[in-house]
């Protein structure tokens, strides 16, 4: 079957405040009872029946994408990023998955570092735009919840021993950890 490339700016974003985007992530992690540092997003996807493939895509801009056929859905992400990217760009795919109920079709994600921007305050930001920063925020809840940062910042406040605990990169865990105003 063709995938016919969704067009993101139709689809209506619901505006998620960071704690909206939060409590999500926190309740996903619940339900599947996930509660131990690294939180494995491949895991998660094959809980949720959604497929998870390295891919060699032709655009070496694209780190990732999520594409839904009726029940079955697949993320795809680039075969040559390194694991913490992975991780980073499947709890991404995910955040698509649980906050913005696609319809049929795909979201293609070029790389950007959107996890930088907020939302809070900004609802004039545009449909595709806040869709992407809210799976960012999405991901950076879900593999980095807010108490299992707090708590293991409280015994070893040091962002490179975080970043290696919960498997993601320096810059991802420094950006969480001074958006819970830990530092």
């Amino acid at each position: 079957m063709i995938h016919m490339p969704v067009e993101v700016d139709e689809i209506a974003v619901p505006f998620l405040h960071r704690s909206e985007v939060e409590n999500r992530a926190r309740e996903v992690l619940k339900r599947h009872n996930l509660t131990t540092v690294p939180i494995d997003p491949v895991l998660l996807a094959n809980r949720e029946g959604i497929k998870v493939n390295n891919a060699k895509f032709s655009d070496d801009n694209l780190v990732g994408m999520i594409v839904k056929s009726g029940d079955d859905v697949t993320i795809l992400v680039n075969y040559d990023d390194p694991p913490f990217r992975k991780r980073f760009t499947i709890a991404h795919e995910l955040g698509h998955h649980f906050l913005h109920l696609m319809r049929d079709g795909e979201y293609v994600d070029k790389e950007a570092n959107l996890f930088r921007q907020q939302l809070d305050g900004d609802q004039e930001t545009s449909p595709s735009r806040r869709r992407e920063i809210q799976a960012n925020m999405f991901a950076s809840s879900l593999l980095m919840p807010e108490d299992e940062v707090r708590r293991y910042w409280q015994e070893r406040p040091s962002i490179d021993e975080l970043a290696k605990i919960f498997k993601v990169s320096k810059e991802a865990m420094g950006y969480r950890v001074a958006s819970l105003g830990l530092e």
